[in-house]
């Protein structure tokens, strides 16, 4: 593979998963069919690996190994884990000391399409977020960082693949201006709260491999934050609200997950955990 290809090769596998992607959720819309866009996450992970093959290199070359996994699946469980249970904790505090019945309830929605269902739907979004997470880690973090860190500094590469994590989301907030779903204000609105959560999580994923050289780290990490957002609520008088529909569980989110840098690289020099380790030029 030559080097000027090599380059590139983060992009050019960022706009074929891309189109994979519009294709399933303009064309085919499989996500108001099925709840999932199922078809273009399990496409883009074969993409993934195909690229890796043609590269000569193995998944465990993008952090898909065995070493360190004990506890890079710690750091990645309680870091993401132990932030949801403060906000939705601090947030229903907040919910009761106004004088609101709130509580925290379980249920299967698809907070993109509004699809909700039982425990079968459930288990199929749980599914969905694990050929999404394996997706994604491996595209943004796996492949891109790996490539990046070869030529740029390490929070350039850190911040290049969040930016282009943040770009990957703005499908949602196209599509529902285009089916009237949001006026030109609140596709707007949607998509400058989706760069922005999603650039600190492409943030902090990408930190979380590049300090325990495990990309499992941030596959549960993902797991988790997409998996509490499909099926733990906050029940008030209402109804049902996903905790980021409040300002201060969104705050807590948003600032938690910026927290979280200082305390991985806390984490990783405590416990030495290795390098980083980029593919060569």
């Amino acid at each position: 593979m030559s080097k000027q290809f090599k380059e590139r090769a983060p992009l050019i596998l960022f706009l074929i998963a891309l189109l994979l992607r519009i294709v399933d959720i303009f064309v085919l819309r499989l996500d108001e069919l099925l709840g999932e866009i199922i078809l273009s996450k399990s496409l883009g992970l074969v993409l993934v690996i195909v690229y890796v093959w043609w590269a000569k290199h193995k998944l465990s070359d993008i952090g898909f190994h065995t070493r360190v996994l004990r506890k890079s699946l710690l750091i990645g469980g309680l870091s993401v884990g132990g932030l949801f249970s403060l906000g939705y904790g601090v947030q229903l505090l907040a919910l009761r000391a106004g004088g609101e019945p709130a509580k925290i309830v379980l249920s299967a929605i698809d907070p993109k399409t509004g699809m909700a269902g039982g425990f079968v739907f459930a288990l199929w979004l749980i599914f969905g977020n694990i050929i999404n997470a394996a997706m994604e880690e491996g595209l943004f973090r796996g492949v891109m960082l790996t490539h990046f860190r070869a030529k740029f500094s390490v929070w350039k590469a850190l911040g290049l693949q969040a930016f282009l994590f943040a770009i990957w989301h703005l499908v949602w907030p196209i599509k529902h201006f285009l089916t009237g779903e949001a006026d030109t204000g609140q596709a707007l609105f949607e998509a400058v709260g989706l760069l922005i959560s999603t650039g600190i999580g492409g943030l902090v994923f990408g930190y979380l491999y590049y300090k325990t050289d495990n990309l499992w780290a941030a596959f549960l990490g993902h797991f988790i934050n997409n998996t509490v957002l499909n099926l733990i609520f906050l029940q008030i008088i209402e109804g049902l609200k996903s905790g980021v529909e409040f300002s201060l569980f969104l705050a807590i989110w948003l600032l938690g997950y910026l927290a979280l840098i200082p305390i991985v690289n806390w984490y990783s020099k405590k416990f030495n955990l290795p390098k980083f380790r980029h593919w060569k030029s």
